[in-house]
């Protein structure tokens, strides 16, 4: 009988050690959930209609957080979100969720705005050089430079290229100086005129 009682307080002495153990651990691992009531932690957000549909997703996107509003289709028309440098970048998209415009501060803090044609091609970009001057550049559907228009430190110019993207003529108005017109073959200066 002694025996059995024995086994019975050792049994339950371990049971408590256990419990009051298991008890610690829970309460000093961190929770799952925020401490403040008011705030939300959670690794994706859906807004939804009334029917269910998800309109507006807020994720992360190799480990950036990332922002899409959807239509009433699903498609992604709107998207705000971090490029791999941290840089903020914002996407419109068009019915078919291809993006038409992109606005973007690149890795150096230079804005850059870019647009798109029906295929997701790049045809015009305005940026500014690392300086701040502002730049202007046409694509063809190719993606070649056809068109530049750019002010820097020296002054203005237009230049315009042909299909394989090569200068035919450019105009440069320095500051304090003359326009130049200048005719290119190949690239390559042919003559200028004042």
């Amino acid at each position: 009988m002694l025996a059995g009682q024995t086994k019975t307080i050792v049994i339950s002495g371990l049971s408590g050690f256990l419990g009051a153990a298991l008890f610690w651990f829970l309460s000093a691992a961190p929770l799952a959930r925020a401490e403040d009531p008011g705030l939300l932690s959670t690794g994706e957000l859906r807004l939804t209609d009334d029917t269910g549909r998800t309109r507006l997703l807020l994720t992360l996107v190799r480990s950036k957080p990332r922002l899409f509003m959807l239509d009433n289709q699903g498609e992604y028309r709107l998207e705000m979100g971090l490029g791999e440098s941290g840089e903020p970048h914002i996407w419109l998209r068009d019915a078919d969720g291809a993006s038409k415009v992109q606005v973007a501060l690149t890795a150096k803090g230079l804005p850059s705005f870019t647009l798109a044609d029906q295929k997701g091609r790049e045809r015009a970009v305005v940026a500014l050089s690392q300086t701040g001057e502002p730049t202007l550049i046409m694509r063809d559907p190719q993606g070649k430079d056809r068109v530049a228009l750019w002010r820097d430190k020296n002054g203005e110019g237009l230049a315009l290229a042909n299909e394989k993207g090569k200068a035919t003529v450019a105009l440069s108005a320095p500051d304090g100086g003359e326009p130049t017109l200048t005719y290119f073959k190949d690239g390559k200066a042919l003559r200028s005129y004042k």
